[in-house]
């Protein structure tokens, strides 16, 4: 059970860093959702919240799906940060003098 759970650990984060890159990268595949910018938006249109970032005229528009994905990539790596951590004390841990 002692290699087992760091292992186990070990996939969890790495599953969350692959599924934070898969939905990333699906996101990136939709097409944009074009809001409308003026004071009397259809009733029909869903509302859909986004983030747009200018840099010397370039822009970068981050959706939903974006935003998720890069959390669940972050996530991951924590994860695998820990397990390796952990890792690396218990083995340092081990040297007796």
């Amino acid at each position: 059970m002692r290699r087992a759970l760091p292992w186990a650990v070990a996939v969890l984060g790495t599953a969350l860093a692959a599924a934070g890159v898969a939905v990333f990268w699906w996101t990136n595949t939709r097409p944009p959702t074009v809001t409308y910018g003026g004071s009397y938006s259809p009733l029909t249109e869903a509302y859909d919240s986004t983030l747009t970032l200018t840099s010397d005229g370039v822009e970068v528009l981050w959706a939903r799906g974006h935003l998720v994905g890069a959390g669940l990539l972050v996530a991951g790596a924590l994860v695998l940060a820990a397990v390796g951590g952990w890792a690396l004390g218990c083995r340092s841990g081990r040297r007796a003098a």
